[in-house]
């Protein structure tokens, strides 16, 4: 149903992209005719390197020992890419779907289900170099930027233990020497609006700045019969991000960035508020019993293309982040010395309706504002950028996460409680490669993590009495990877890897927080994972073709169930469960090829076959048998 949905508005704007790219080069065209003269020499040496920083150095892409996705600003705005959910189309190594409403998507397949605010996802996201929260959504909107990078497969190594499954590095532009100013405006004939754009230039020799914003909005394809065709599922964003870079020495930089962004969404219920599709003759609702689908949806027809719904009321939902970083650089003659601060505070607030149509004549509630504020602070050192049998790269980390989520929810399953999480963590880092032979290169990494969680839960409904807990948990995530030049531009690799998403408590289980012993952590999740590749360039580089295939395993998975309630006064449990094991393969491939300054061709493909291997005590569905598997309630979920 949602695929459907999704499908016809993309191909609305895409079409209506076209031509507003069109009338943007009509427009400003001697200031595009400026631009391709200034990156004239850019493009032909873009042909034989693509400079990537998703592993803390500029490393050229085909010489990392692993797969690496880069997708540029060009390519985004030609797939219609605005936010992190649409990488999809851009990206084959991106497969499932969020686990929360703005979270990042999966990689290979591998998300968490969980949305507890104290369980880490497994994608993680870094934003110029800072790695942000799960749920941070300061990064969901993808404007000025310079390029995206994709690793998929376990990155715990150098970015910590929420990127299990893969990482999505974010670069924006930095200020330039010379003046530099861009403009993108977009019109869709679904209904969306966008205005993005930035400025950088010098202020004095050695002081520069950079200014950008974006403004975002889309009605929503969903109509609501029930408040006169209201839209909703659309958005309404915005946001600025400015940088000034200061060089006080010759070797010696300072980049300050300061940034807002905001957003605004009305949304459908969370029961029975999106489009049906299809209906069968009697359909009711387990909430209104006796009611008929006519009765419960009036004005909707259910069909292929229905994008009708019908409620008295909507709910609305909202993001505001703010924050700023300092980045320091120095060249100590042996290396670049870094340090990096940060400081983030983002706010989520959520006012759902819980269902489509009144219950008991009431009309059903849930209220929450997920508050997410962090810090972090890195210290690292990388050597010098030359030809070197050694290269090498080490630092240290120290992160602050504390999430804090008022819920409520009346009068069915009523509930009204105050969650806090908070993680802290430092951790220790190195990766170097040598070059053993001529033309066989290792490269090997490791990590130390120390990790500080705590929660507090309390039952504001006085349904239980309060619970707090701590715990500390330490591990190690490391990679090893032998690279081999088989000829010129021609490299084949195998990189191992194993990583960990660390302990957590999951503040979903109230349950478990409503006894004496509270809330226990949940073991950590633990993937190894192994790849082989081929990484080539052909026809003076022109012609780029790389292949791998890849193997995981994942022990402790994380799935979030639902034990079910029929008494709408009884607040049903949420459980994350820890799986017994998951494993995933498959083989990627990119090519792409310059046919000419102006022309590009590309055909990226992937096969991937994910699979639970062991899921004891899985609920069992409703109506399963013995026969079919479950036995005292509950099932392996194998398969």
């Amino acid at each position: 149903m949602d695929r459907t949905f999704s499908k016809a508005g993309q191909q609305g704007r895409k079409w209506l992209l076209c031509g507003t790219a069109l009338v943007a080069m009509a427009t400003l065209g001697s200031a595009a005719r400026a631009q391709e003269a200034s990156n004239s020499a850019k493009s032909d040496s873009a042909v034989a390197e693509i400079v990537v920083t998703a592993q803390k150095r500029a490393e050229n892409v085909q010489d990392v020992p692993k797969v690496v996705e880069v997708v540029s600003t060009a390519k985004l705005a030609e797939a219609g890419v605005t936010n992190l959910q649409d990488l999809s189309r851009v990206s084959v190594a991106i497969q499932g779907i969020s686990a929360t409403p703005f979270g990042p998507p999966a990689i290979r397949g591998i998300s968490s289900f969980a949305l507890s605010i104290g369980v880490q996802t497994q994608t993680g996201i870094v934003l110029d170099d800072i790695p942000l929260p799960s749920f941070s959504t300061l990064a969901n909107e993808l404007t000025d930027i310079e390029r995206v990078e994709v690793l998929p497969g376990p990155q715990s190594t150098l970015s910590g233990r929420n990127a299990a499954g893969g990482l999505i590095n974010i670069v924006t532009h930095n200020p330039t020497d010379h003046l530099t100013a861009n403009l993108n405006l977009e019109q869709t004939n679904d209904r969306q609006t966008k205005v993005g754009g930035y400025i950088s230039g010098p202020i004095t020799g050695n002081l520069g700045y950079s200014v950008s914003g974006f403004y975002d909005k889309w009605d929503g394809l969903i109509r609501n019969a029930g408040e006169n065709g209201l839209l909703l599922n659309g958005f309404e964003q915005r946001g600025v991000r400015a940088k000034l870079k200061w060089q006080p020495a010759p070797r010696l930089s300072l980049l300050l960035t300061g940034y807002y962004t905001k957003g605004d969404f009305l949304n459908a219920a969370l029961i029975g508020g999106a489009p049906y599709i299809r209906a069968d003759a009697g359909a009711g609702s387990i909430f209104s019993s006796g009611s008929t689908f006519a009765q419960l949806y009036p004005g909707v027809t259910p069909g292929a293309y229905n994008t009708t719904t019908s409620s008295a009321q909507h709910g609305t939902s909202a993001n505001e982040n703010y924050g700023f970083s300092l980045r320091a650089d120095l060249d100590t003659g042996i290396g670049t010395a870094s340090s990096i601060s940060s400081y983030a505070h983002g706010n989520q607030p959520r006012k759902d309706l819980f269902l489509a149509y009144p219950f008991a004549g009431t009309t059903v509630w849930a209220h929450t504002d997920t508050d997410v504020r962090y810090i972090s602070q890195e210290l690292r050192l990388a050597s010098a950028k030359r030809e070197s049998r050694l290269q090498y790269l080490g630092g240290v980390i120290y992160t602050d996460t504390r999430n804090f989520e008022p819920y409520s929810r009346e009068p069915v399953f009523p509930v009204n409680w105050d969650r806090t999480s908070q993680a802290q963590s430092l951790a220790v880092y190195g990766r170097a490669t040598y070059a053993v032979l001529p033309h066989t290169k290792l490269t090997g990494g490791l990590r130390y993590q120390h990790d500080h969680q705590s929660y507090d839960w309390v039952f504001v409904d006085g349904t239980a009495p309060r619970s707090q807990g701590r715990s500390n948990y330490d591990f190690v995530a490391g990679e090893v990877s032998l690279q081999q030049d088989l000829a010129r531009d021609v490299k084949a690799y195998v990189t191992y890897a194993n990583a960990q998403t660390g302990k957590a408590y999951d503040l979903e289980d109230n349950g478990s927080a409503a006894t004496s012993a509270g809330l226990q952590p949940l073991a950590s999740e633990k993937v190894q994972n192994v790849e082989l590749g081929l990484k080539s360039q052909w026809f003076g580089r022109r012609l780029t073709v790389n292949i791998s295939a890849f193997r995981a395993a994942y022990h402790n998975y994380q799935v979030q169930a639902t034990l079910p309630t029929t008494d709408p006064n009884v607040v049903p449990v949420i459980r994350l469960y820890a799986v017994g094991a998951v494993r995933n393969q498959g083989v990627e491939l990119s090519t792409s090829f310059r046919a000419s300054k102006a022309l590009n061709l590309g055909l990226d493909a992937s096969y991937l076959d994910a699979q639970i291997r062991d899921y004891p005590g899985a609920q069992c569905f409703t109506g399963q048998t013995e026969a079919q598997g479950c036995v005292g309630g509950v099932q392996n979920r194998r398969g």
